[in-house]
This record gives C-alpha cells, sequence and structure tokens, in this order.
C-alpha cells in the first residue's frame, strides 16, 4: 500500500497544483470565464472515455503496469504542455493528456488497493482520498506560493519535475500482481457491457453522481475564480485558501475513520454544506469561515462516497470495470456541470451555482446513507 499511497501523493500534489494554476493562468491571459468552463469541462469527458477503455484492459492483463506505461508519462506531458501553452487550443490539448493522465490512475487504483488490502478496502480507500486530499493542499499551496512569489513558469516547472518523480513508485510496482493475459479487443468490449448489473448498482452510480455535482464545478473552476475576481486575492492566498481546504478535508477524513456512517452524520454535514453554499456568494469578509465549513462537510462527505463504492464492487471479478461503469453518470455530470458554471457565473452571477451545490450535497448524503442500508440489508 506504501506504494500506491506515495503515487497518489505526487500524483494529486501535480494535479491540485494544476486545478490552481491553469484557470489563474488562464484569468491572467484574459480568457472570459465562459471559455475558462469549456477548457476545463473537456478533462471529464475524455476522462471517462479512456477509463472505461483502460479498466476493462487493466482486469484483463492485471493493474500493476498502467502506473508506469501511462499514468506517469501522462503527467509528464501534460505539465509540460501546460508550460509551453501559448493558446487556449494547447491548454485544451494539456486538459486532454491530463485526463489520460487521470483515467490510467482511477480505472485501477481501487482495484490496487482492493487487491492489497484484505478485509480493510473501505479503510484502505479511504485512507487513499485522505492523502490525495492532503497532497491536494500541499501541491495547492506551493502554487499559489509558486505562482505570486516566482511566477507562472516557475510553479509549472515544479509540477513537472514532480510528475518526472512519479516514475519511482509506479516502476517498483511493476511486478506486483503482474497477470500474463493477452486482451483480445472482443473481450475487452464485451466488458464494457453495462447490462447484468443489479438495481442497486446503478443507484449508487447515481448517488455517487450528485456529490460530483456538489465539488467539482465549485473545486475545479468557480471557487479560484471567484476568488480572484470578486473577492480580489492574491495568489498567495487562493493557493492558501485551497491548502486550508483540502488538508481540513484530509484531516476530517483521517480522524472519521473508525467513525459510524449514520444519519446523525448525514444531517451534521448537510447543515453544514447548506449553511456555507446558500451564504458563500455574498459573504466578503466571511468568506473565509464558510469555505472551511464546506471543507468540513466536503471531509465528512468522502467516507459516504468511498464505502459505497467499496460495497457494490469490491467482491466482483471484474473490479475496474464496474467501478469505472459506475462512475460514467458522474463524469458525464462532471462535463456538463462546468461547461454550464461558467456560463452561468458570467451571465447570472455565483449565487445559483453555489446554492445548488449546497442543495446537491445535501441530496448525496441522503441518499448515500440509504444505499449503505439498503447493502447492509
Amino acid at each position: 500500500m506504501k506504494r500506491i499511497l506515495a503515487i497518489t501523493f505526487l500524483n494529486y500534489f501535480v494535479s491540485g497544483g494544476l486545478t490552481l494554476t491553469i484557470p489563474l493562468l488562464l484569468l491572467e491571459r484574459n480568457v472570459d470565464l465562459a471559455e475558462i468552463g469549456i477548457v476545463i469541462s473537456v478533462l471529464p469527458l475524455v476522462f471517462l472515455v479512456f477509463r472505461l477503455f483502460l479498466a476493462a484492459l487493466a482486469d484483463l492483463v492485471g493493474w500493476a503496469r498502467f502506473y508506469i506505461l501511462l499514468n506517469w508519462p501522462g503527467s509528464l506531458f501534460s505539465t509540460l504542455i501546460y508550460f509551453f501553452a501559448s493558446s487556449t487550443p494547447t491548454f485544451l490539448l494539456g486538459k486532454i493528456v491530463e485526463a489520460v493522465k487521470e483515467s490510467s490512475y482511477w480505472a485501477v487504483n481501487r482495484t490496487a488497493i482492493f487487491s492489497l488490502s484484505h478485509k480493510q478496502e473501505e479503510k484502505e480507500a479511504t485512507r487513499n482520498s485522505a492523502v490525495l486530499r492532503l497532497s491536494t493542499a500541499i501541491g495547492s499551496a506551493a502554487s499559489g506560493l509558486g505562482i505570486a512569489y516566482m511566477g507562472f513558469s516557475f510553479t509549472l516547472s515544479i509540477l513537472i519535475l514532480a510528475s518526472a518523480t512519479i516514475g519511482i513508485p509506479a516502476t517498483l510496482l511493476w511486478q506486483t500482481r503482474r497477470q500474463s493475459a493477452k486482451p483480445r479487443i472482443l473481450r475487452v468490449v464485451a466488458l464494457l457491457n453495462p447490462r447484468g448489473r443489479e438495481r442497486t448498482f446503478w443507484f449508487v452510480s447515481f448517488t455517487i453522481l450528485f456529490y460530483s455535482l456538489a465539488t467539482y464545478p465549485l473545486v475545479a473552476l468557480l471557487l479560484p475564480v471567484f476568488m480572484s475576481q470578486q473577492l480580489g486575492y492574491d495568489y498567495t492566498a487562493i493557493g492558501i485558501a485551497y491548502m486550508l481546504y483540502n488538508v481540513i478535508a484530509s484531516s476530517v477524513t483521517f480522524s472519521t475513520l473508525k467513525m459510524s456512517l449514520g444519519v446523525k452524520r448525514v444531517v451534521v454535514q448537510s447543515l453544514m454544506a447548506l449553511f456555507a453554499s446558500f451564504l458563500l456568494a455574498n459573504s466578503d469578509n466571511y468568506f473565509p469561515a464558510l469555505f472551511l465549513v464546506l471543507a468540513l462537510a466536503h471531509g465528512l462527505g468522502i467516507g459516504f462516497f468511498e464505502s459505497i463504492i467499496a460495497k457494490i464492487t469490491k467482491n466482483r471479478l471484474t473490479v475496474s470495470v464496474d467501478i469505472g461503469l459506475l462512475h460514467i453518470p458522474m463524469y458525464l455530470a462532471e462535463f456538463t456541470s462546468v461547461l454550464c458554471a461558467g456560463f452561468v457565473a458570467q451571465f447570472l452571477g455565483y449565487m445559483p451555482m453555489f446554492v445548488s451545490s449546497g442543495i446537491f450535497f445535501t441530496t448525496f448524503s441522503a441518499l448515500s446513507l440509504y444505499a449503505l442500508k439498503a447493502r447492509d440489508n
């Protein structure tokens, strides 16, 4: 598990840095919010296509080699493209390559965790998510400070170096649980057939869609632009804000690993998310406090997110494919929500998007509790 966690840490140090750097870099170059939304929305759409194919391939040939053959070079090439990008189409290309990096990671990551953590699948998956949040926090802070004091080129250079380092733990995983089967295209396609999954499977798929709608447009697009344009935060402040958000979410996830996922937790995290999201657009000086309340709520939600995915997929023969199929509605929602979020915020303001985030998170919380109870019964 240590090598998996090392890859997660490095991968999301880079991703956390890019999440902050790319929209701010585009904003610096006078690209409007709607166009930035189009650039960022490309990632989940390309991710969806690649992840499904790679998941099917992983279930046939094994998961270990994907880190070294795809995730590592995808990380390196995407950061290099961003470093040299001088036009919006080049940034679009960078997002496509970044999507390959992300899809190769997520196509096999939970499969690897379930394979290496016998009878501890839910806890280890949640622990991995906590490490992910922590590394995202460090990447965000490093990027914010790097941009503020050294500029965008220096910051992207650091992310390129971190991307290159992924090759070390990825190489060490090369021989782990390696399978000898040779992939055949018909077998790969057959694995991608969504038929035969029970109603509970698709209910979980429907549930995690709402977590994505609640968090992805906010973190990937709206909040960094809102802090820059509406609140006048400089790059250092934005980086520190993102660092605190992810540190708090990660700490909450770590500290609640042994706590039950019950009604009280659903009520608490839902009320926190609703309170913060309804006040966020007009918060002014109170924005940092509300932003951190959102971090607490989202950190509590990670336990539900990972637990319902693990419970529905961990004992299946085609874990990678099932997890990929489970996420199809979620990534379609991410593509649509980010694409629309830029236009909505530009023409109607931030309030509708912030409010809908709280409502979506509350819906996710209630549905995930129901999914856990239904699965236990």
